[in-house]
This record gives C-alpha cells, structure tokens and sequence, in this order.
C-alpha cells in the first residue's frame, strides 16, 4: 500500500453559492485549473491539508457538487481535515459519468492514496474501481453504489430505504390525523433516468397500501424552477390531492411554491392543509419545516459521509481489511468509529452522529453481492428539530453566510 511522504501541503480555501441548484468557487488545486457547470460553477482539483510525515492524500470524486447537499458532501472532506497532515483533492464530474473516470484517473496519477468515491453511474464506476485495484488503490464509496467487487466498503443509507422510510412516515401521520390511511398523492421526482431517482420513488411507492392512490407523477430536472409549473397543472388536474410527495429537496420546494400560487398553501393542523414531505432537507426548506408547511424530511447524514470514510480508509490503510468493521456486527459512534466533534466556521457539523449505530451487511444489486455495506441511519427533520446545526441544510446555509 503506497504512503505519502509530503512535508508541505497547503490548504485552499472555497467560497459558493445556493441558487436553484448552488455553485462552489474554489482557486487552484493540484491541478491548476477550474471547471463550470452550468449551473452557476462547480470547480475541481479543491485542496486541504497540513504539513507532517504521517499525512494521506485522499481523492473525493462527487458525482456533482450543483447542489446544496452535493457540495456540502463532499465539502466535509475539506472541513473535516483541514486542521490534519492530510490532504484531500475533490473533483466534480457535474453528472457524467465519462467525466468521472477521467477525473479519477488523474487523482490516481497524482498519487493518491485512496479514492472516496460518489459515483454518477453504479455501472460505469466499475471501469475505476478497476482500475484503482490495478495501481492498489483502495476505493470506497459513499451515499451510493458502484457496482464492483473492487469497492473495499461502502458507505450509504440507502436511496430506495429513504422511500420506504418516507412512506412509512406518511401512513402513520395520515392515520394519526385523519384515522383512516386512506389518500390521494401527487409523487414529484427528479431527472427520473437516473437510478436514485427511481429507487427513492419506488421506494416510497411500493410501501404504500392500497388505501393511498398516486394520482399523478410530475417529472422535472429537479429545481424548484422547473418543478412549480409543472405541479400547478398536476394540482389543477386532480383538486382531490391530499399529500405530496417530492424525492429530492428542489422537488418539494417546487411543490411548496406551486401550493402557495394555487392559494393552498397552509400549515399543519389548518384546513386545506396538504401533507407535503420528503427525502432531503435543505437551507430554505429546513424553514418551511420549522414553520408547519412541509411535514418532514428525510435526512441523509450528508456532511458525515466523507469524514467516516477518511477514517475507514486510514483503518484499512494502517490495518488491511481486518481492521475494519465486519459484516454481522454493529458500528458504534464513539466505540467502532470515531466522527470528531469538531467546530468549523463556527457551527459543529458533527455535534450528533446520528449515522448510527449502523449494522454492517452487504450491498446488492441486480442479484449479485457487490461489498460490505455500513447502512448509515437516517434523521427525521420535523418542526422540533429543523434548525439544529447538525443537519446539512443549516450547515449550508451557514457556511454561504459566511462567505
């Protein structure tokens, strides 16, 4: 296993934006050069580190980082070491995966001694997962699934449990308020081509009961933006609805914003009020949940991601496979797996790890086993918690204040 023996890393600091879809600015990296996404910038080649024998070089590979929850992903890589002797390269394939696997093969050319990767196509990863194994080094995933026996672990909560999560939710709050579990729903997905947009609709679909009709599914590119017009008509269309449902967080501002055009748009507990909830949280819509107009959210722990991954890589790293967690047992935070509790731009991103305790079982796909799996635990946000600095959404919207 390679070691890096850098005495000098310098640390490169990143400013961004949250629109519709967010950007991130960033100077330098050991690339030298920057690229734009089209929906507002999105940089490669962002570093961080510190001087000191004993350092690593990780490379983070985002599947994109246009989003608030993208960039906060995989920016917690960079908060996270900043104040270490290692150093982390972050790259943006901005959603294609060919991009990917050449960004991935130039962090292999620079070196790295492992790859944290987001993949943008579970199919197409494979090709660096292969190839990483070729040059001996480890690859791990996080938030989702490449689809190779190369990947040492993966690190996820998975898109189709974050459905089944949502639902479940959903008939126990429908039949505490209404005593029936009977409704009308209007599912509202981004980019619907994409895997984890499927997983995360059906998901929640498929653990419905026969009482909950889905009248209608509006499909957008996932921006609030695209998403509004299009869930005006699908309101107009079916006046009936009761619920909404929204796989992503730019989904279900577009439904929040489409309720307050068509004058229903009301708070828990008011007449007319429509059920509107989630997966993803989010700097604006964290508010809305405070406020009693979206019901809740399914919390990915984002920010923690790459931080837990780093310390398994270095577990593994120092220690082979032994040393990490073992299908069958249970990780603990603070006993198996250790997320620092520390304060960076003035919040503590990682105050609570609620990404467990997490049981260690194996990925599947497509009827074949893929790699160990740490099945990361989730957070409900709901009005009592929904500004809490350990959610991502409030961490993004801090860290934008701040810059």
């Amino acid at each position: 296993m390679r070691v890096s023996r850098r005495n000098l890393l310098r640390g490169i600091g990143a400013a961004s934006c949250f629109g519709a879809a967010g950007c991130l600015e960033s100077s330098g990296g050991s690339d030298g050069g920057s690229t734009s996404n089209g929906d507002g910038g999105a940089s490669t080649g962002t570093t961080s580190g510190g001087s000191g024998s004993n350092s690593y070089h990780f490379g983070i590979s985002m599947k994109g980082m246009g989003q608030a929850g993208l960039f906060v992903q995989g920016l917690a890589g960079k908060w996270y070491t900043q104040d270490t002797d290692h150093k982390v390269t972050i790259t943006d394939a901005q959603f294609e995966a060919s991009k990917q696997t050449e960004q991935a093969i130039n962090l292999l050319n620079q070196d790295v001694d492992g790859i944290l990767l987001n993949p943008a196509s579970g199919e197409a990863s494979a090709k660096i997962a292969q190839r990483a194994a070729e040059e001996d080094v480890p690859v791990m995933n996080f938030d989702t699934a490449t689809l190779s026996n190369e990947v040492i672990l993966g690190n996820m909560f998975g898109q189709r449990r974050g459905g089944k999560v949502a639902a479940e939710r959903f008939v126990k709050l429908l039949e505490e308020r209404t005593g029936s579990k009977e409704a009308k729903v209007i599912t509202s997905v981004f980019t619907f081509s994409a895997p984890t947009s499927q997983q995360r609709l059906y998901g929640f679909t498929e653990n419905l009961p026969d009482s909950v009709e889905v009248v209608s599914r509006v499909e957008s590119n996932g921006t609030a933006e695209e998403t509004t017009p299009k869930m005006v008509n699908a309101l107009r269309a079916n006046p009936e609805v009761n619920a909404i449902y929204s796989n992503n967080v730019g989904s279900g501002m577009g439904a929040l914003q489409a309720l307050q055009q068509l004058d229903r748009y009301k708070k828990k507990g008011e007449d007319g009020h429509v059920m509107a909830f989630g997966i993803d949280g989010g700097p604006t819509l964290n508010k809305r949940i405070e406020a009693g107009y979206y019901d809740f959210a399914v919390d990915q722990p984002l920010h923690f991601y790459a931080p837990m991954t780093i310390e398994l890589m270095i577990d593994y790293i120092e220690g082979g496979k032994e040393a990490l967690p073992q299908v069958g047992s249970t990780v603990t935070p603070g006993d198996n797996l250790t997320v620092e509790n520390k304060e960076v731009f003035g919040v503590k991103p990682w105050s609570k790890n609620f990404w467990g305790p997490a049981p260690m079982t194996e990925f599947s796909s497509n009827d074949k086993t893929w790699f160990p799996w740490l099945k990361a635990r989730h957070a409900m946000i709901t009005e009592d918690n929904a500004m809490e600095p350990y959610l991502y959404g409030n961490i993004a919207r801090r860290y934008q204040e701040q810059q």
